[in-house]
């Protein structure tokens, strides 16, 4: 039987010690990082959506899909701008001297909105979370598998898709708002973009498209 001296047992366990520790410090550092890379949480904001704020979602929503989509799902709540797909940041405000946003701020939108949202289609608001559910299990890709024609696998897609729409944007003097839209129907199915608005004579209006996308 091999006999180990005193000092040789109090190096090894000076060893374990350290090793102990390295592992302690290393699961420390890594539990860290992955709170760093948790997202934000979101704040929802205790005050309705303006009047400007709905003249602006009326705009994008009449101007996205309206005649391809007459009936649509509507999230809830709002996203922080970027969050519904890719905006090209760097294009969609050239130019413009924008008022300072939270990141995290977003509003709900209210039963009494809709009617400010336009008349162009039917809306209704649904919670994004349990309409994500609904988008996977009519996902296209999915029903076609189960013996759908394409036409009414992608129809039935649409109908059960999720839209969703973004914080806004405006820029100081609040002649210009950006916003972003994204609407999603399964793994392959779904597109968004952002438009950048301008406020003629009182009205707003489209004036520019930007970070379109496509899947």
């Amino acid at each position: 039987m091999v006999r180990c001296d005193a000092g040789f047992e109090g190096k090894l366990k000076s060893v374990r010690i350290v090793s102990l520790l390295t592992l302690l410090i290393l699961a420390a550092v890594g539990l860290a990082a992955g709170q760093d890379n948790q997202e934000p949480k979101l704040k929802v904001s205790d005050k309705p959506l303006t009047a400007e704020q709905l003249a602006v979602y009326r705009v994008v929503l009449g101007s996205w899909m309206a005649q391809e989509m007459p009936a649509l799902n509507l999230a809830v709540q709002t996203v922080p701008l970027g969050d519904t797909g890719p905006t090209a940041d760097e294009i969609c405000s050239k130019g413009l001297d924008l008022e300072t946003a939270s990141p995290t701020l977003v509003h709900r939108f209210r039963q009494q909105d809709l009617a400010q949202l336009g008349p162009s289609r039917t809306l209704t608001l649904v919670d994004p979370d349990l309409q994500k559910q609904d988008v996977r299990n009519n996902d296209p890709g999915k029903t076609i598998g189960e013996g759908r024609t394409i036409e009414d696998a992608v129809r039935n897609g649409f109908a059960h898709g999720l839209a969703t729409l973004s914080e806004i944007r405006f820029d100081k003097s609040h002649k210009h708002a950006i916003v972003s839209y994204g609407f999603y129907c399964g793994s392959l199915c779904g597109n968004g973009g952002a438009l950048v608005l301008e406020k003629i004579d009182g009205v707003w209006q489209y004036k520019s498209r930007c970070g379109d996308w496509i899947s």
